[in-house]
């Protein structure tokens, strides 16, 4: 894969992050920003101004509408505040998904999301009652989500209810929902005598591994996932590798989501604008993303915590922006965004994003296959967490540690770890 280098060293990824303005744009608090010198402009502007004009905008509109409701004569005390959950935004984010208007994802299960569960329970024949929202009628939410976003979608070109209905289906049948074969125009076939015979060309790559996409593998992780009724438990443990695999493209579902809602909160900006931040944003990150794969966490860590340092940019900022680029990256197929911006979650102080970058070393997305080191960042990331450190991933399921342990013991035991060589390209020069 092709790589642009930093050049002049930490001093040059400072100029380069700051021109981008990523971080200014998608900061979720003010916070005094670093100056650029005259040299970090490009064409007598700078690519991260609109994103900042639009924060500023919606930072002024916030201050507006909190001053009117301080002035308003008839004061009335406010109402008790709704706990905020992991649970409540991931509920309100598949059913928003999935049309039934939850309404802003903002992790409070309130009268709207209460509305958008018995139009979800209506829908599926389930009991209707707001309040009453089981683990099984919530699993399946998730689940059916998280198929959607993993390919269903792609695959079935559907939305709304009926990508719902279409994932109830395959549950039950086993079987995916396929489209129709699109009409295909017949090509009459050319004498043979008036074919000319193809120049025999050199080529380089013959028999290299293609790149594979982890949108596509994902999505054929849970369709398995479906057919054998559920995702892996520590009771029903018998594959590690296939667990692994599995709570990967869970985690990956969770990153896309929490993106999502960080970016839910940038008005006047369209995902295309967002995109094109993140894309600058990952392509300098990308040669600490090519070190994943030669050192281990704490000095791969140490080099982005160096980096994030000396840019100059708040570290809530660069968290935000992080968030939103890894949930971008993934919807796009980008690993250097993806994981670069894990790999920059880890470094300010999010170890649970380790998590991502072990299953990445396992199953060589982005990165050459290094089982070893992968077994170094599942550790240092479960061993934070048991630490107290945030869970980022399923927060509401108290075993998942335990699984990932189990299934990290089993999937060693079937297949040893071995430290990899990196190997370079040779050419045998004839004399």
């Amino acid at each position: 894969m092709a790589r642009k280098m930093f050049h002049g060293g930490n001093t040059m990824f400072t100029k380069s992050i700051l021109v981008t303005g990523v971080a200014a744009a998608l900061a979720l608090v003010p916070a005094p920003r670093a100056q650029a010198d005259a040299g970090d402009f490009i064409g007598g502007a700078i690519v991260g101004g609109l994103i900042g004009h639009a924060i500023t905008k919606d930072q002024q509109r916030r201050k507006a509408q909190s001053h009117r409701s301080t002035s308003t004569r008839n004061y009335r005390a406010p109402a008790p505040r709704i706990p905020v959950t992991e649970h409540g935004r991931t509920t309100q984010t598949a059913l928003n998904y999935f049309g039934f208007e939850a309404g802003r994802v903002d992790g409070q299960i309130g009268r709207g999301t209460r509305s958008a569960i018995e139009r979800y329970q209506a829908a599926m024949g389930y009991p209707v009652n707001g309040r009453a929202f089981d683990g099984g009628q919530y699993d399946f939410l998730m689940q059916a989500h998280s198929w959607a976003i993993n390919g269903g979608q792609a695959q079935t070109r559907l939305t709304g209810q009926p990508l719902l209905m279409a994932y109830r289906q395959q549950r039950a049948t086993g079987q995916s929902t396929q489209l129709a074969a699109m009409p295909t125009v017949p090509v009459q076939p050319q004498a043979a005598a008036t074919v000319a015979p193809a120049a025999q060309l050199p080529n380089l790559f013959a028999g290299q591994a293609q790149t594979v996409s982890l949108a596509n593998h994902c999505n054929a992780v849970m369709l398995q996932t479906s057919t054998n009724g559920g995702y892996v438990t520590r009771a029903t443990l018998t594959n590690g590798d296939f667990a692994l695999s599995e709570q990967f493209c869970l985690a990956r579902s969770y990153a896309i989501a929490q993106g999502e809602d960080v970016m839910s909160r940038i008005q006047a900006l369209s995902p295309d604008q967002v995109a094109s931040q993140c894309a600058a944003y990952g392509e300098r990150l990308a040669p600490q993303v090519a070190g994943l794969s030669l050192r281990g966490p704490a000095e791969v860590t140490a080099e982005m915590r160096g980096l994030a340092l000396s840019s100059g940019v708040p570290p809530a900022d660069l968290a935000a922006t992080s968030r939103v680029c890894l949930s971008v990256g993934y919807g796009r197929d980008d690993m250097d965004m993806a994981l670069g911006s894990a790999l920059l979650l880890v470094a300010l102080g999010e170890p649970a994003y380790g998590e991502l970058l072990g299953h990445h070393l396992r199953e060589g997305f982005g990165t050459s296959e290094r089982p070893d080191l992968a077994r170094q960042w599942y550790d240092t990331s479960l061993n934070a967490i048991d630490a107290g450190a945030r869970v980022v991933f399923m927060p509401s399921d108290p075993n998942r540690t335990q699984l990932l342990r189990a299934a990290m013991a089993d999937q060693t035991a079937d297949n040893p770890v071995r430290v990899q060589q990196a190997t370079l390209p040779t050419f045998a020069l004839s004399d």
